[in-house]
């Protein structure tokens, strides 16, 4: 028997996509925004160069279909372009990016429009001129959505470490969630003390839940609850 578990396609990506949707919601409705606010499309387009269309597809959990690497990166790559202007709010010119990037003016005209098909090291260097995150230009649909909704989850976490929420709240975050899925989460956060506030968010209801517990078995015994 083959062993496929490592194997992974369009149709794990979106499953993988609408799981973080899905703990991104959750997440958010403890803090107060709405799915609608939490994932917005726009935002989303923003944030990945993703067109609207198949941002709104693959929230819904459909595939929109994927296009090939090149035309893949003449997306992302229009993208950007459109939203990271100079000071006098012009475009950055081709010029410049081969400029800075030591890329030919040759070969950014053929990957803009699609004609030559990019490298890693093409990729690397336009992202690093656009201070984008890496893979944004050459990632597939999903998994870049899936990527800016794991950077969302990791922001609404941090809010939640950092406010002062009261116990019944943090039950109800660990009857949604469970234990083990917020202790997942925790581990993403960029700090120690992050993560500590997160735990010890985890441990003061199984502290006092787990005394409550002990103080009727104490009762139904007859015996006198521990001091």
């Amino acid at each position: 028997m083959t062993d496929t578990s490592w194997a992974s396609g369009p149709e794990d990506a979106v499953r993988e996509l609408t799981a973080t949707a899905e703990r991104v919601i959750d997440l958010a409705a403890e803090l107060g925004p709405s799915r609608d606010e939490v994932l917005n499309i726009s935002e989303l387009h923003l944030a990945t160069g993703v067109p609207i269309a198949v941002v709104e597809s693959l929230l819904q959990g459909e595939s929109a279909g994927e296009p090939n690497c090149q035309e893949r990166f003449k997306q992302r790559l229009k993208a950007i372009q459109a939203l990271d202007v100079q000071g006098n709010k012009r475009k950055h010119s081709q010029a410049a990016i081969a400029r800075q990037t030591g890329i030919s003016r040759q070969q950014i005209n053929a990957l803009a429009n699609g004609e030559r098909k990019p490298t890693m090291d093409h990729s690397a260097l336009i992202e690093a001129f656009f201070g984008r995150p890496a893979g944004f230009l050459m990632s597939e649909d999903a998994a870049a959505v899936n990527g800016a909704l794991l950077r969302l989850e990791m922001s609404l976490l941090k809010e939640v470490a950092e406010q002062d929420t009261p116990a019944p709240t943090l039950a109800g975050l660990l009857a949604v969630h469970g234990v083990e899925c917020i202790a997942a989460r925790a581990a993403l956060l960029p700090t120690d003390d992050h993560r500590d506030r997160v735990l010890r968010m985890i441990e003061r209801p199984m502290t006092e839940s787990e005394s409550e517990t002990g103080r009727t078995r104490n009762a139904e015994a007859g015996g006198t609850p521990g001091r």
